[in-house]
């Protein structure tokens, strides 16, 4: 993004310092990384009063919109400390400084374990191993 804003990448259709919005879909580490770039190295590039937001996939089960509460994902207000939780399934689209992404990635590693165990059983079903 910085060699983008530098020009060195051909010609810029695109001004960076005007730039309203950007919308980080990804991981949940790639897209901390750009939260933590808009306030450091990509500062310099950006508009002061730009909105960033980030499609948050966190763990859900029901797909019922705010049924199960497996989705929820934990946020903090950056400017009063102010602790609050969103139902990621019905709202996937959070504002990058208020998202608790260590809390996102915890939350993401506990399925883990079930998702090895799913491919395990999906190729044995399916004839890919044999045991």
């Amino acid at each position: 993004m910085i060699a983008y804003a530098e020009g060195k990448l051909g010609t810029k259709t695109v001004e960076t310092n005007s730039v309203d919005r950007i919308i980080a879909i990804g991981s949940d580490r790639m897209m901390n990384g750009v939260r933590e770039a808009r306030h450091t190295s990509l500062k310099p590039y950006l508009k002061d009063n730009h909105v960033a937001i980030g499609s948050i996939n966190s763990p859900m089960q029901c797909m019922m919109k705010e049924v199960c509460a497996q989705c929820l994902q934990r946020h903090v207000n950056p400017h009063t400390g102010e602790e609050f939780f969103v139902f990621s399934c019905f709202n996937q689209d959070q504002h990058l400084d208020f998202v608790d992404f260590k809390n996102l990635n915890e939350r993401l590693k506990a399925n883990s374990i079930q998702e090895k165990l799913t491919n395990l059983w999906l190729d044995r079903a399916l004839g890919r191993i044999n045991n």
